[in-house]
């Protein structure tokens, strides 16, 4: 995050944060290198000089204030933006007519010691569920957390207020979204064909074209893995805050890509490579250093 994104932030977020003993840029920079790094909350709490049950308290402020201001940063596009995006990834791929890719994607979490068996996914280990729809930059446009791991992406879906805004006629008819294998081909969700092994010419290359164009939608939430590392284990107990945490990283998500042009596919590549490294600096750290 560049330092004047980080501005932007404050000036979003303040009329939302106590000021009381600890400084509202305090709060959020300790929020961000919380969510960007693996550190131990101990450690954390340290670095920013903080008490643990400070550091605690201001972290899901944090949290609320994003909670506030989330219809701002993430939400459904009117009837224009819907044309622009479907301009977008037509000029992309060359497929027509999209206006988003959903999927759902696992956070895994230590998992809870009641009915804990509901919480395991189906690669084996105990996550929450982050349904989500990009736009052909990455940027969200719905999401939905806080289904347990063991709950199909189908069931996700058509439990969620998405759903309706799509039967309601919130899509221009001609527009749809894409999804994998495991939603339902309907009026308003494109679908690829079922891949019995007798699929025609026509048909897989169909399944081409709708895997090349819907792919953004893992590399949104490689993106947002990448820049909230947090979220590759989010070592937390009080299960019913975890929610919360996961759309704070969403609504931080869209933040950046809104206020920051950098290119997003070498934005993605870096961020990649260095999950793990380091010896890269952390613009986080530096942000700190010059506060």
């Amino acid at each position: 995050m560049e330092m004047a994104t980080f501005e932007t932030l404050l000036q979003l977020l303040r009329p939302h944060l106590p000021t009381r003993t600890v400084s509202i840029e305090k709060k959020v920079l300790s929020h961000l290198w919380f969510l960007g790094n693996k550190e131990s909350f101990r450690s954390v709490a340290n670095r920013f000089n903080l008490s643990k049950g400070t550091l605690h308290a201001t972290f899901f402020e944090v949290c609320e204030a994003l909670k506030v201001v989330r219809p701002q940063i993430i939400y459904w596009p009117n009837r224009n933006e819907q044309a622009r995006i479907v301009e977008g990834f037509l000029n992309r791929t060359g497929f027509p007519g999209v206006v988003g890719c959903i999927d759902g994607s696992y956070i895994p979490i230590p998992g809870p010691l009641e009915h804990r068996a509901d919480y395991i996914c189906r690669k084996g280990f105990p996550c929450i569920q982050l349904q989500a729809v990009c736009d052909h930059q990455l940027r969200f446009l719905d999401i939905l957390t806080g289904w347990p791991g063991s709950v199909h992406d189908a069931r996700v879906f058509r439990n969620s207020p998405l759903k309706q805004v799509l039967e309601n006629g919130r899509l221009e008819e001609e527009f749809h979204l894409l999804g994998d294998s495991a939603y339902s081909l309907t009026t308003y969700m494109m679908v690829p064909f079922r891949d019995n092994g007798h699929l025609s010419e026509e048909e897989a290359n169909f399944n081409g074209r709708h895997s090349s164009t819907r792919v953004v939608i893992e590399r949104s939430f490689g993106l947002l893995k990448a820049k909230f590392r947090r979220l590759f284990y989010l070592d937390m107990q009080l299960v019913d805050k975890v929610p919360l945490v996961i759309s704070s990283a969403c609504c931080l998500h869209n933040f950046i890509l809104v206020n920051e042009k950098n290119d997003v596919e070498g934005e993605f590549q870096n961020e990649e490579q260095n999950v793990d490294d380091p010896n890269v600096d952390d613009p986080y750290q530096k942000m700190l250093h010059r506060l």
